[in-house]
């Protein structure tokens, strides 16, 4: 596969797929790993075929095409920074909630035990999950959305982080309206917002001095890898038909498994694996495959220990090729993590195969970019 960079140059709209009406909101998304899919189709196609109409022979070639994100990149300098969602095992919790503190700290979810006398509703053989011995009683706190990807491997291998910063793209609102062509004034009934997401470099604090005002030195771009072999060009993504910057990344691969990290997983029989897209399951939070092999990986049988899951997300679509909606589907969100224990000997390349892998049921789903994991460790 090969890695791609994709930069916006308008703030993008994204929708859920939920309809449309009366009293009902559909806010910009971050977008969703078919989206990508989608998009890297259809340059393949425009490049190789682009006088030929579509059959549904070719339709179903261009869906063997496989794609790996979108992932949320800070650009400075440029130097690449890959950003995932915070996993659901860490929690912010106040330093001393009593002492009226106003530190922030990261605490672990692990699995664990029930206590005496307590019982819970899990499958058998799954454990509950518990925070850290260290962690105070206290409220959750919000924190960012976002970890680097230096961050997120460091959890994984069991090591504290620092409270992480708060970097992020910004949401934008448009305000449309239509003209009445006899009045020339606004149609009160045709007036609505679209919602995007803007990744400009933001402008600094204007009450500060002089020296520090202007703009942030950085940006946000989207990363991106699939099986598609094109060349840099315009390309529109998402609605609107807003225009994005589509290169390859040839000198560098930003998304590249770390050798550390790849030593440090070899080397464990316990592993942990973290969404970090949406992923598709047909019995909800838990994997079909449990009990056979990992998907796309024979030989690697993981025995499912426990699971932190946040809550489910609404995904559909629109099929290009049948030009209906595709039915709403629940989806587990980008952040859940499930512990396992690796029954038997795994192949020898077991590690890189499951770096950034789909672990989704279905196998075109996989294809489409749901279920894309990050492995690491647990004691």
């Amino acid at each position: 596969m090969k890695t791609y960079q994709i930069e916006p140059q308008a703030p993008l709209v994204f929708r859920s797929g939920k309809p449309f009406g009366e009293g009902s909101r559909d806010g910009a998304n971050f977008p969703w790993p078919s989206s990508l899919a989608g998009l890297m189709r259809t340059v393949h196609w425009d490049a190789h075929h682009a006088t030929e109409p579509p059959t549904q022979a070719s339709c179903n070639d261009l869906l063997q095409l496989a794609s790996v994100g979108p992932f949320l990149a800070k650009r400075e300098q440029g130097k690449l920074t890959p950003m995932f969602v915070k996993p659901a095992d860490a929690l912010y919790l106040l330093k001393d909630e009593q002492a009226d503190a106003t530190e922030k700290m990261v605490y672990r979810l692990l699995p664990g035990e029930c206590e005496t006398d307590c019982g819970c509703d899990l499958p058998q053989g799954i454990k509950p999950v518990v925070a850290e011995q260290s962690a105070p009683k206290a409220k959750p706190q919000d924190g960012p959305a976002y970890w680097t990807l230096e961050q997120l491997l460091a959890w994984r291998c069991g090591n504290p982080i620092a409270f992480p910063d708060k970097h992020s793209y910004h949401l934008e609102q448009r305000t449309h309206v239509a003209i009445d062509g006899k009045t020339l004034a606004a149609d009160a009934g045709r007036i609505f917002q679209t919602e995007g997401l803007d990744f400009s470099a933001r402008r600094k604090d204007k009450s500060g001095t002089q020296q520090a005002r202007g703009f942030e030195k950085f940006d946000w771009v989207f990363l991106a890898r699939s099986a598609v072999n094109v060349a840099s060009q315009m390309v529109t993504f998402g609605g609107e038909r807003r225009l994005s910057w589509l290169q390859s990344l040839t000198d560098s691969n930003p998304l590249a498994l770390p050798d550390t990290h790849r030593k440090t997983l070899q080397a464990s029989r316990k592993i942990s694996l973290t969404l970090v897209t949406p992923a598709l399951f047909t019995q909800g939070w838990q994997p079909n495959w449990l009990g056979n092999e990992v998907p796309g990986i024979p030989g690697l049988k993981l025995k499912l220990v426990a699971a932190a899951v946040e809550r489910w997300q609404s995904i559909s679509g629109w099929d290009l090729l049948n030009k209906q909606a595709k039915a709403a589907r629940k989806a587990v969100a980008a952040g859940a993590t499930y512990w396992f224990e690796v029954e038997g000997e795994p192949p020898a390349d077991w590690v890189d195969k499951l770096w950034l892998a789909p672990i989704s049921d279905n196998e075109q789903d996989r294809r489409d970019g749901f279920g894309i994991v990050i492995p690491g460790i647990w004691k």
